[in-house]
């Protein structure tokens, strides 16, 4: 010490809490309380685990200082398991201590994955849920994922499939069966023996039944 930059009258030249001979053996600069400069002194980085001699130990872009203070880990990149480090997080708006920031049942990591926005449970805005869409088979990007004119969610509400364009195969697709009042559900919402489809392009009313010679002459004339 005496020919060193340390002080052999005190234990702990920088007062960071660590001894000199400590400093010297963990790598750290005995003469400097927080050899990183990342805002911990180095004995509180010792205590609570993080590495003295780095800013950001855990790398996940977030200084040991801010992670302290904060709601995360310095010692883990990935505080809610997520699948997205914390710094990244904090880019995107997510939160870096909950793993599915809009609750729509999808983690904040396997939306960034597929695309979606994981700060809007909807991304779509087709009233279903990101996560839900996922379970069902549509597509969380897609509003209407069968392209019949109903949006997923509608459909949904409605009963019909909302992959299939044309949920009970009559002709017509579903969005036109809302439109005109049929059942998407149903190849012969009015129950006369015609699917909805033959009716619309006979030209008669596939909400009511109409008589035999009526369809037929709708189909000739």
């Amino acid at each position: 010490e005496v020919d060193g930059p340390t002080d052999p009258t005190v234990a702990d030249t920088d007062d960071d809490g660590l001894e000199d001979g400590r400093e010297t053996r963990i790598g750290t600069d005995p003469t400097v309380a927080d050899t990183d400069d990342d805002g911990l002194e180095d004995g509180r980085e010792v205590e609570i685990g993080t590495d003295p001699t780095a800013v950001d130990t855990d790398g996940d872009g977030l200084d040991d200082a801010a992670e302290v203070d904060g709601p995360t880990d310095p010692t883990a990149a990935d505080t809610d398991g997520d699948g997205l480090a914390d710094g990244r997080e904090i880019e995107l708006g997510t939160d870096p201590a909950v793993a599915d920031t809009d609750g729509d049942g999808l983690t904040d990591g396997r939306e960034v994955e597929v695309g979606t926005d994981p700060t809007v449970a909807d991304s779509d805005s087709d009233g279903l849920a990101d996560g839900r869409e996922m379970e069902l088979g549509t597509d969380p990007l897609t509003a209407d994922s069968d392209s019949d004119g109903l949006a997923d969610g509608r459909e949904i509400e409605v009963g019909s499939s909302p992959t299939v364009a044309d949920s009970d195969g009559d002709g017509l697709l579903d969005g036109r069966e809302v439109e005109v009042g049929t059942d998407p559900t149903a190849r012969d919402s009015d129950g006369d023996g015609y699917t909805d489809g033959s009716e619309q392009a006979a030209g008669t009313d596939p909400t009511a039944e109409p008589g035999f010679i009526e369809f037929w002459l709708a189909r000739l004339f």
